[in-house]
């Protein structure tokens, strides 16, 4: 079992759990860290002799560690409109204290519990492109931890595992986030640093894909991953679009061929897609660069 020597009582609703209730109970158990007692009931009587109350009894009074948001006229919610359900209310008493800067905190919140306040609540954030098929969400696969309706499982057994699951993931979403944080620093550093704004040397392998796209005129980064690597930085918004692309007389070609149509001596590979080229030095790489900049004339 998950909660061992439980002590502090914390009651949730009974019933099918949801990624809201999980996630409210692990954010707390974090916060906490200290063993808990878990009562998954709706019973007034029980629910008064909680320590905590989360997901049910209809009040939000984070001073009596009460976080509901069923209540009537509920209308909580941040600035991008996104209402807030258990899990952001938590996240939001405690995220800070857990992560231990506002800034760590605000990347979990946008990252993961935004979504799940979002989908508790009934709002959609994202729309599929094929009629049939959508992601597999994190609300997904907590709720596959509830028993069928064939299963003869105990629910509360599967509320904790689900609850294991929920923890493990805000450790290691935390741990990304907090190293995210330092790449975004680090390339910050970097970019008021370079003149020719539009190639960036990275001296790591930072976090940069997404910060990058925040500046208008990086078109390439370079890094030492063994070989030299030359990658087009994608168009914001786009995962698979670049705001440039190699030479389409580059694509897929490797070795001597490679070597022939760039006339850089050490280019070893430019992906058919066009978003990456290696070379066996730094020079090399710098040369790709340049080249693929000429040809655009960019």
């Amino acid at each position: 079992m998950f909660f061992l020597n439980k002590k502090i009582k914390v009651a949730v609703h009974d019933r099918s759990f949801h990624s809201d209730d999980v996630f409210a109970v692990a954010i707390l158990s974090l916060y906490l860290d200290k063993p808990l007692k878990i009562f998954r009931t709706r019973d007034l009587n029980i629910l008064t002799k909680m320590d905590y109350l989360l997901d049910v009894g209809r009040e939000y009074k984070p001073n009596e560690n009460k976080f509901d948001h069923h209540q009537e006229g509920w209308n909580e919610k941040r600035k991008n409109g996104i209402p807030y359900a258990t899990s952001g209310l938590v996240w939001k008493e405690y995220g800070e204290k857990i992560c231990g800067t506002l800034e760590v905190a605000n990347e979990i919140d946008n990252k993961i519990i935004q979504t799940i306040d979002a989908e508790d609540n009934g709002i959609e954030i994202y729309k599929s492109i094929f009629s049939d098929i959508r992601p597999y969400c994190i609300f997904d696969y907590v709720s596959a931890f509830n028993p069928t309706w064939n299963e003869n499982i105990n629910d509360n057994e599967s509320f904790d595992k689900a609850v294991i699951l929920a923890t493990n993931i805000l450790k290691r979403e935390i741990v990304i986030a907090k190293d995210y944080v330092l790449s975004k620093n680090k390339i910050d550093e970097i970019y008021n640093k370079t003149e020719d704004k539009r190639i960036l040397f990275l001296d790591s392998d930072y976090d940069w894909k997404e910060i990058i796209k925040k500046y208008p005129e990086p078109l390439f980064v370079i890094k030492n991953d063994n070989n030299w690597s030359v990658k087009a930085v994608s168009v914001e918004g786009y995962k698979y679009k670049n705001r440039l692309d190699f030479p389409e007389s580059w694509a897929g070609k490797e070795g001597e061929e490679l070597v022939k149509v760039t006339g850089i001596s050490d280019a070893v590979f430019c992906h058919n897609n066009r978003f990456l080229c290696i070379a066996k030095s730094k020079e090399g790489a710098i040369e790709l660069a340049k080249k693929a900049l000429a040809n655009s004339k960019l």
